[in-house]
Order: C-alpha cells, then structure tokens, then sequence
C-alpha cells in the first residue's frame, strides 16, 4: 500500500485500540475475578480499576488519533490540489518507529489564489526526505474550508523541484499592473537572450504571477538590502515594466554578504531613472531560500 499522510496515524490508532483494549480486558479480569480473593481482593479490585483506566485512556486516545486520519484521508479525496514550495524544515524531535516528525514551512500555491503561507507537520518515512528541501515542490491537498489544512500528496511527483523566484525581483509601483506569469518573464528572457537561470523550475510554477510572489515576500520576507554589482536593460518589458539582468550582493542583518546569481528583475518604468551600478536597494527575502526575494521599488 502507498505511503500517504494518513500511514503513521492509522497504524498508531489500530496498536493503541488493540494495545488500549488489552489492558482493559485485563483490568476487568483481575477486578471481577480475584476481586474476592481473601485478604487481596480489595488490592485485585484498586489494581483491576487502574489496568482498566490506563486501556480505557489508551483506546481513547487512538480513537482521536484514528480522527486526525481519517480527516486527512477526506482532504486527499476531496481537497483542492496545488503545489506547496518549503521555505523551511524543522526536526521536531518525534520519532515513530525511528521515522522523524518534520515541521515544514510552506508557501501554498492553489489554481486562480494569492499564494499564502502555511505550517504542516508530520511524520515522514526516511525514504521520503530526500524529498524535503528549502526551495523544494510537493503536491498537496487542501480542506477548502479551512486552508491552513495542508496535506502533502506524496502520491504525486516525486521529483523535487526548486522555484527560481529571483525573476520576479520587485514590487510593483502603486497603479502598475503586475499579472504577468513567470511564463511571460521567461518568454521575454527568451527573446532578449539575456544569459540568465528560468525564472522557474517546473510547469506550474509558470502559472504564479509576479505579484503573487511579491505578496507572500511582503508579508513574510526578511527586511534586507542588495547591492548593485551589474545591471543591463534587456530592452524588452512585461506589461508595462521593463525586464533587466541584475547581479546583486544581498546584505542581511546579522549576516555575512553573499553574492546572488544573475538574475532577471520586473522593473517599474517610473523607477528605471533611478537605477544604477554601485546603488543600494531595500529588498524583501525569504528567510530559508535568499535566492528568493523581491526589491521594494516604492522605497527606491
């Protein structure tokens, strides 16, 4: 049977059912059997009591979890399907069965919505972790109703992918439109030649529009700053922003300076006067991945 976020919790509800009405039975058995023991039989009843206590607890306690997996199970069946990008892991600390429990911080993508931030946890075979990585794609489900309800579909794709966010570097002014696609970028990037990495990495992360990154870095995002290193007009543009090529060296609080890969950057028009080589820029950058960021061109 496939792996599926479900496993671990329908394997524990059953050994703790089991495990839990075991103690039960035992409890009742030693209350009702040797309760009338001479002399021990008050000690058989306190102690009966408590081993039905204990499996009474346990049973429960597997019942809930039971729930937890049967509610996953429905939002595999029935969730909207999307894409998730980790932005960062944290071990937990948990084991089952030597399998790590993993917190993953995701940045949820769904069909037609503003991408938003979410947090799962779960327990993840080790034959799966190659699979988790900042900057890596997964599959999920999501409960339409509550969408911080994230299932990771690991029936799906098992090919990590890394979302080169770096393209889409800037917010746009007020009033300039910015629902271009990654797809548009790359399209423009094509025709300029400009010797850049795709501005993304799978399919259906060319659907993302700029604006949906920008969103999710303005909200989540690192307050930084990149310097300029090299510039150059592609002299193409995207809606009515213009597309350069940009090297920058990213400058994070508490930090040592790194040098960024070139990339290419949605330039407002209003601003293009504005930029140099040698300038400073604010940014916003993701915080497990400073490959992914965004310039806050309204502070420029």
């Amino acid at each position: 049977m496939a792996f599926t976020g479900s496993t671990f919790g329908r394997f524990t509800r059953t050994y703790l059912i089991l495990f839990g009405g075991l103690f039960l039975v035992v409890g009742l058995a030693i209350a009702i059997l040797l309760g009338n023991v001479p002399y021990a039989g008050e000690t058989m009843i306190v102690m009966g009591g408590i081993f039905a206590l204990v499996g009474a607890v346990i049973v429960v306690i597997g019942l809930v979890i039971g729930r937890g997996a049967a509610s996953t199970d429905q939002i595999l069946a029935t969730g909207v399907s999307g894409t998730a990008t980790i932005s960062g892991l944290t071990q937990t600390g948990m084991t089952l069965n030597d399998q790590p429990r993993i917190k993953m911080d995701l940045l949820v993508q769904l069909p037609g919505q503003t991408p938003y931030a979410a947090q799962h946890s779960e327990f993840v075979p080790l034959i799966l972790l190659s699979r988790l990585a900042p900057g890596a794609v997964l599959p999920v489900r999501v409960n339409p109703a509550q969408p911080q309800k994230v299932v990771v579909d690991w029936s799906g794709s098992s090919t990590p992918t890394t979302l080169d966010a770096t393209a889409p570097a800037g917010p746009a002014a007020s009033g300039s439109g910015t629902d271009e696609s990654l797809a548009e970028v790359q399209a423009a990037l094509t025709g300029s030649g400009a010797a850049v990495p795709a501005a993304f990495a799978s399919p259906e992360q060319g659907g993302y529009t700029i604006e949906q990154l920008r969103a999710w870095l303005r909200a989540n995002g690192l307050e930084a700053q990149a310097h300029v290193d090299f510039l150059e007009d592609t002299g193409k543009s995207v809606g009515d922003e213009r597309l350069y090529t940009l090297e920058m060296t990213l400058l994070v609080p508490g930090s040592a300076p790194q040098k960024l890969q070139r990339s290419a950057a949605m330039v407002p028009v209003s601003v293009m006067s504005k930029l140099r080589q040698g300038m400073t820029l604010p940014v916003r950058v993701a915080a497990q991945n400073h490959q992914l960021l965004t310039v806050e061109w309204d502070k420029v």
